[in-house]
């Protein structure tokens, strides 16, 4: 094993707690309705909508979008606190979730019409997954690989560049703690290890989710974030809860004008998370 993959496997640890899954839950955007039916659409062109698949499916947020779509889903996670966390929330009677890491997926070869994996296959063993997405799939299948951002704050339709600076500070305050996932997202999976097995890959980045947040919100996802948690594995809660303390600081005198008088726990925060798309269908034999 490499020692990128290493690197890769110590950081899921971190995403395995039963507190970061409750963040997740709480904290991370699900996907936006847009892309899920173009995902859907892209499936229905050749295929009836009978089983999908949703691998590293976190607490089931992008589970819980694709299906309504489908006649039932399996939906698999590395972490079993995830999949708990998930399963806790679902009402979906469609749903069945197991514990299971990307590179071994629990079903019969051309047993699914979809494999998606949302914000979440940077982490894998990319070969492997590939492998097994093409197993799982039946000729004419799709495979919709998507994640999105860190979140930009809008005011009046336009990026709100003050209080982006600070998000931007938090990232910054977080150097040395980001692996190379952190580039894989900001570039939007354009590194070729990512390009699909299969021919006709479509890249689609007109897609974003837009939340309403209050600045107790925006810290939350901020305490989401791979490198945040991972300073807090190295050096101490102390040192996460230090870093929040210096971000709300710095959101509230951009919302409040600089006026420390101004309660600014209930102002609305407009963040748009902007989603990047990859997906490619398996070719059906002559």
């Amino acid at each position: 094993m490499t020692e990128a993959v290493h690197s890769i496997r110590a950081m899921l640890r971190l995403f395995e707690a039963s507190s970061h899954a409750k963040l997740y839950a709480e904290f991370r955007p699900n996907p936006p309705a847009s892309l899920i039916n173009a995902v859907v659409q892209a499936v229905k062109e050749k295929l009836p909508l009978d089983r999908a698949l949703d691998v590293g499916c976190g607490n089931g947020q992008n589970t819980r979008c694709l299906a309504p779509h489908f006649r039932s889903m399996l939906a698999t996670d590395v972490s079993p606190e995830q999949i708990k966390e998930a399963t806790a929330n679902n009402t979906i009677t469609n749903i069945e979730y197991r514990v299971y890491p990307a590179e071994e997926i629990p079903a019969p070869a051309e047993s699914v019409q979809l494999v998606t994996a949302c914000q979440c296959c940077h982490f894998f063993e990319l070969p492997r997954f590939f492998a097994e997405a093409d197993r799982v799939l039946v000729p004419g299948g799709v495979l919709a690989l998507y994640g999105y951002g860190f979140p930009e704050p809008y005011r009046d339709g336009a990026l709100w560049t003050e209080l982006n600076d600070v998000i931007v500070q938090a990232q910054v305050a977080l150097a040395g703690f980001w692996t190379h996932i952190l580039k894989d997202v900001e570039d939007r999976y354009s590194d070729p290890r990512f390009r699909l097995p299969f021919p006709g890959e479509v890249r689609d980045e007109s897609h974003y989710q837009e939340r309403t947040l209050t600045l107790d919100g925006l810290l939350g996802g901020i305490s989401t974030w791979s490198g945040f948690q991972t300073m807090v594995d190295r050096c101490g809660a102390e040192r996460g809860e230090a870093l929040l303390r210096q971000t709300r600081e710095r959101l509230h005198a951009v919302l409040s004008n600089g006026d420390p008088e101004v309660d600014t726990s209930a102002i609305a925060i407009t963040v748009r998370y902007f989603y990047f798309l990859l997906m490619a269908r398996k070719p059906v034999p002559p």
